[in-house]
């Protein structure tokens, strides 16, 4: 190495990955998640147990704010928002949209790790149209679980069983 060369740091050129967890009610759990974060080399890793349907999750803004910071702090740093699925973001194309284009906006990634888009997808270009595409086959599958719950639901009452907590 000559003296007026720098050592190649492993860190600079290493990504950094801020990991997000969530799950929906305190009967779910985020272990899998967390575990699959943690393979992924996510540091740090925010969690919560909350439904999507709620406008603010606390530990989603806070991981959103952690990596618009390091981006700004280091614009040459390679900054990637890394989640289990897509749903774990979010439920309807609108929201996943809005986060696409923040996420654009201030050129960091998003990495799922399992589903039909797994792996690191840019939001803009291509990555858009295909993130659009998955948001509204995920809206469409919550809406037809919700549908076939009902439909069970209302079949139980006919026939005199209740179902839920007593």
């Amino acid at each position: 190495m000559s003296p007026n060369s720098a050592p190649t740091s492993k860190a600079a050129t290493k990504p950094t990955r801020v990991g997000y967890v969530r799950c929906s009610t305190a009967q779910h759990e985020l272990q899998s998640q967390l575990d699959a974060l943690q393979e992924a080399d996510c540091d740090p890793v925010f969690s919560e147990k909350i439904s999507t349907r709620v406008k603010v999750r606390p530990e989603f803004v806070k991981a959103m704010d952690l990596a618009r910071t390091i981006k700004k702090a280091v614009p040459h740093q390679r900054v990637i928002f890394t989640v289990h699925e897509m749903k774990r973001l979010g439920s309807g194309a609108t929201e996943l949209l809005a986060i696409a284009e923040d996420l654009r906006h201030h050129d960091i990634q998003l990495e799922l790790l399992t589903g039909p888009l797994q792996g690191v997808c840019d939001p803009s270009g291509r990555g858009a149209a295909l993130f659009t595409f998955f948001a509204g086959m995920a809206k469409s599958e919550r809406e037809y679980i919700r549908e076939k719950s009902l439909e069970g639901q209302a079949s139980a009452r006919e026939r005199s069983r209740r179902g839920g907590r007593p």
